[in-house]
């Protein structure tokens, strides 16, 4: 089990439709996502727009990523959500990511 922590931008005034999206997410991209052995995903929420995320994936994290990527349900969300993310680069698909390096973590 990999865990895996990264933040991302969204923009702070659309904070509760943000939230009130994934309260509603799509069950079939909650299937898709434990389907790519995520588990225990969680995001929080700073004032500026930060989301801080974590999650646990069976196996390695980046090929999980590319195969729920190219799952058809993955582009319809990522699109539905596009307008809450603040990225530079607007060709990117979902979220620009920043991955995080674990320092320290008691099991």
């Amino acid at each position: 089990m990999q865990r895996v922590a990264f933040t991302f931008k969204i923009k702070p005034e659309l904070k509760v439709e943000y939230k009130k999206a994934h309260d509603e997410i799509w069950p079939e991209m909650a299937s898709a996502i434990k389907n790519a052995g995520i588990s225990n995903y969680s995001i929080y929420f700073r004032k500026d727009g930060t989301l801080f995320a974590y999650l646990e994936v069976e196996g390695d994290f980046k090929k999980q990523m590319e195969k729920l990527s190219k799952l058809e349900v993955n582009a319809r969300w990522q699109k539905y959500m596009d307008k809450y993310f603040v990225k530079e680069d607007k060709s990117i698909l979902g979220p620009e990511t920043e991955v995080l390096e674990e320092v320290f973590h008691l099991g």
